[in-house]
């Protein structure tokens, strides 16, 4: 009787559980879409300004970008940038011109549903001294950022580890639940 009771308390945390980590809040950071720098092919020259398009709406203030040389790990600058619509914008520092070479964009923003988000975005430039094997390592980085972006959201991995650790616990509970009244019924 105990044993069925546990069984139902189970099932019902568990449907509620899977309801929480499905809801579309989770999920709804905004992401990039776009840009001046979002393009598989090399850029001829550095960009006198870096402008990042998002899925929505971010919210203005506490919005920051850095750029990186990514073989270096040196941050050239790194500014507030100017919101229009979905598109943050900053502007290339005057004295910046870093030549060739591969960077990367980070950014940190209040996503449209207030949530910080962030992420970063690299890109390549060729310049005049620019090859296919700068093209090539940049396809590499571009490889890995993708794949470490196609995960699920931290939350979601958080929710779903405490999902796990609740049927684990559950499942001993029962068990020993299942054992006690097996002990009763022998005595």
């Amino acid at each position: 009787m105990h044993f069925r009771r546990s069984a139902r308390i189970f099932a019902a945390s568990a449907a509620a559980s899977m309801v929480a980590l499905t809801a579309p809040s989770a999920l709804a950071h905004d992401s990039v879409i776009g840009g001046n720098v979002v393009n598989d092919a090399p850029l001829e020259e550095f960009p006198q300004e870096i402008t990042l398009e998002f899925s929505a709406v971010p919210k203005e203030g506490f919005n920051t970008f850095a750029v990186t040389n990514t073989k270096t790990g040196a941050v050239l600058f790194d500014a507030e940038p100017t919101l229009n619509d979905r598109e943050l914008t900053v502007e290339v520092p005057e004295d910046v011109k870093p030549g060739p070479g591969e960077y990367q964009v980070g950014f940190q923003i209040t996503s449209s549903d207030g949530h910080a988000t962030r992420g970063s975005v690299p890109f390549t430039v060729a310049g005049e001294a620019g090859s296919n094997e700068v093209a090539e390592s940049s396809s590499a980085a571009d490889a890995a950022d993708a794949a470490d972006s196609s995960g699920l959201p931290s939350a979601a991995k958080w929710a779903l580890a405490a999902v796990a650790l609740f049927a684990v616990v559950a499942a001993v509970i029962m068990a020993g639940a299942k054992m006690r009244r097996s002990n009763d019924l022998n005595s």
